[in-house]
């Protein structure tokens, strides 16, 4: 499989009840809850993107949207994704996402859905699996009061 790069890409966020939207793959869901970050705080596209980057061999997202860059401040996710999407056009088209988001709270299960159909509109990729996982009460990456997402990339050389 030489023509094929997998990459892993993980991200972590606290909960705030700052910011008025919870945005997972690009999809709003309805709670109380956001997550605390320096964009709109979408840990599942982020870590799609880390995944991307890794298989692609670009280092990771904080390299071109720095946390300290004004012009990262509230960014959308989608723009960021964009931009990993054109850096790997022409040399590599995605095969293969695999994500896991994990999180006690909200119950994310009946938005699957949406989240899944997002990605794919997003990203353009048929082949995309999305799997909601609780942390069972325990106080597994992060605390209770955290959400995280794994994501992996399979892409195939141009």
């Amino acid at each position: 499989m030489k023509d094929h790069s997998i990459g892993l890409g993980f991200d972590v966020h606290k909960f705030s009840r700052k910011k008025k939207s919870l945005i997972l793959g690009g999809a709003k869901i309805p709670s109380s809850l956001s997550l605390d970050a320096v964009s709109d705080g979408d840990l599942v596209l982020h870590a799609i993107c880390d995944a991307i980057c890794g298989a692609a061999n670009l280092g990771d997202i904080g390299d071109y949207f720095s946390p300290q860059s004004k012009a990262s401040q509230n960014i959308d996710s989608k723009q960021i994704t964009r931009f990993i999407l054109k850096k790997i056009s022409g040399r590599y088209r995605i095969k293969n996402i695999d994500i896991i988001i994990i999180s006690q709270r909200p119950r994310l299960v009946s938005h699957k859905k949406a989240i899944t159909d997002s990605l794919k509109k997003i990203l353009a990729v048929s082949n995309l699996n999305v799997k909601i996982k609780s942390k069972e009460g325990l106080d597994i990456l992060g605390t209770k009061d955290s959400m995280s997402c794994l994501a992996i990339a399979l892409l195939r050389k141009k």
